[in-house]
């Protein structure tokens, strides 16, 4: 038995809160070993993250205070070590992908420059142009596409996947002996996934180790050799991962691994139509391009086609799904319809008015019925307004808190407060947060959590249509799936429409009842989605299903462990 490379003891962190003393991790033991991958898994704020940042002290203290505990990487305690001497093992040995790409990187450098950074900083003795193209080697690596040029653009130029790519480059440039992985391919469509799983799974077999923390339970069966199940701070089981989805001992993790959406899960409805029904949404041809400048005077050689020539309908009380790779063109699709990005051709009717050309002050009328669910939860919040502000602040443009006066018989049918609070209160509540948390900032709560206030804000206003983008993609199962059926439920009681942006064909499945596939900004397939997932008709939709994880289906594991090997 090889001594281990990291092993936590006894690790105690607490966070001080309004007064109070709030544990984070509780007393925490494991262990690393040499080319090992041990999964971390564990409802949003169970502590995972907290456990993962206290290896490389990233947890900010004050308000995060350590009690008791070590934190021993070959051998060295980093609770311990001066900050210059852990810097030298920051990046070089121990490495992080974090879970939210756009804050961690910078926005004024392109995203070569920063991959270049990181070699040069732990290796002076390398050239600016050997880094440089060693970070173009590493982006080609982790798929993205004209990596030479791409290198040269900045992180607001990226999709969300395709960010988080660049973080994992970033991670792995310098193959260090051990890497934390925070959620790292939470928004990449599941083709990409299987790329990157197979460069992990390659570090691996050259003995690098990897805490991978993830929600996603088929991540976990494909790519980890152990397993820790976190809750409330605690460790709650731990085990190899063929034992432990084979037998879960404690009730929790019999809950995680039930509550896993899988593709031959029955979907909860599937609508049919008639040609007398009308459309609360329709795309006609719609075309979104962005310029590619180049030279000193910035002109226009070339543009992205991110939309390109897309139709498609969203029915009354209907749940369309929008798939396809990082970068196809899915996001875009959906701000474009919101008016968010400009479309270079096209109409895009709401209940039947063109509202492509409607200037800012023209689209305000219609913005309450327009809501979007950002893909990144952290970027799109306002981190000097609390939660309370930040849910309430739409209400209050809208008129829908306080006293309404109604002429005759008008109703309406939307929720009206009396106050911020009792509006706060009641919405965090429905995306299954406390209410006592109102008062907090977006950074004092986790990824999962934070994304449940994105959902909270967009639906607060009982819009008639919301475009969901990853609006699940950042919540473990257990969440997720109270979300899923919350969404669900305000369709129906509310008549709300949806497009669903996801890369998890598995949820899509469940709950969409018509789906679109998208690759390089054109539809590839389109159709129910029961027929479109069993009997698939492109061989890009059919290279979708087959890179979806299936927890427990070892013939899989197999193939993706065989593959990193390779």
């Amino acid at each position: 038995m090889s001594d281990p490379l990291l092993s936590v003891k006894n690790l105690t962190i607490s966070f001080e809160v309004e007064g109070k003393r709030i544990p984070a991790v509780n007393d925490i033991s494991f262990d690393i070993k040499p080319g090992e991958i041990v999964g971390l898994v564990g409802e949003s704020g169970s502590g995972k993250s907290v456990s993962a940042m206290s290896v490389v002290r990233l947890v900010p203290m004050p308000p995060g205070n350590l009690e008791s505990g070590e934190i021993l990487f070959e051998g060295k305690n980093l609770l311990e070590m001066p900050v210059d001497e852990l810097r030298k093992i920051r990046g070089k040995d121990i490495s992080v992908i974090f879970q939210e790409p756009m804050t961690a990187l910078s926005p004024l450098h392109s995203v070569g420059k920063q991959l270049a950074e990181v070699v040069q900083i732990h290796d002076p003795n390398i050239s600016k142009e050997e880094a440089w193209n060693i970070a173009v080697e590493w982006l080609d690596k982790v798929g993205i596409p004209d990596p030479e040029e791409r290198a040269k653009a900045y992180p607001f130029q990226f999709s969300g996947g395709m960010r988080q790519r660049v973080m994992i480059a970033m991670a792995l440039i310098l193959q260090p002996k051990l890497i934390i992985a925070d959620e790292p391919t939470t928004a990449l469509d599941v083709t990409l996934q299987a790329q990157i799983f197979d460069l992990i799974l390659k570090m691996k077999s050259e003995d690098t180790s990897i805490l991978f923390i993830t929600h996603d339970m088929g991540v976990i069966w494909e790519l980890s050799d152990r397993v820790l199940v976190m809750k409330d701070s605690n460790i709650v089981e731990r085990g190899d991962v063929e034992d432990l989805f084979a037998n879960p001992q404690v009730e929790y993790t019999q809950k995680l691994l039930a509550a896993v959406p899988r593709l031959t899960d029955e979907p909860i409805q599937r609508r049919t139509y008639s040609e007398e029904d009308e459309a609360i949404i329709e795309v006609k041809n719609l075309k979104t391009w962005f310029p590619v400048k180049r030279g000193v005077f910035a002109r226009t050689v070339d543009h992205v086609k991110a939309v390109d020539d897309v139709s498609l309908e969203i029915f009354p009380g209907e749940c369309l799904g929008l798939v396809g790779e990082s970068g196809s063109g899915k996001t875009t699709l959906g701000r474009t319809i919101l008016g968010l990005d400009n479309a270079r051709e096209g109409e895009i009717l709401f209940k039947g008015q063109n509202i492509r050309d409607l200037g800012y002050h023209a689209m305000r009328p219609y913005r309450q019925d327009l809501q979007m669910i950002f893909q990144d939860p952290y970027s799109s919040l306002n981190p000097r307004m609390t939660v309370i502000d930040i849910l309430t602040e739409g209400l209050i443009e809208h008129g829908l808190l306080g006293p309404i006066e109604m002429d005759g018989d008008e109703k309406t049918s939307r929720l009206i407060f009396e106050n911020k609070k009792d509006a706060a209160a009641h919405w965090l509540e429905e995306v299954g947060l406390p209410a006592d948390t109102m008062n907090r900032y977006p950074h004092e709560f986790s990824g999962g959590q934070r994304q449940r206030i994105c959902v909270a804000r967009a639906i607060a206003v009982e819009p008639e249509f919301v475009v969901c983008d990853e609006a699940v993609s950042a919540l473990d199962v257990t969440i997720q799936a109270q979300v899923i059926d919350l969404l669900m439920e305000l369709k129906d009681k509310l008549g709300l429409s949806y497009l669903f942006i996801s890369h998890d064909l598995s949820v899509v499945k469940r709950i969409c009842d018509r789906v679109v596939v998208m690759r390089h900004g054109k539809v590839a397939e389109a159709g129910f989605t029961t027929d479109v997932v069993n009997n698939p008709q492109s061989e890009y939709t059919k290279s979708l299903i087959e890179a979806v994880p299936i927890p427990g289906d070892t013939k899989k594991r197999a193939k993706a462990q065989a593959r990193g090997n390779a």
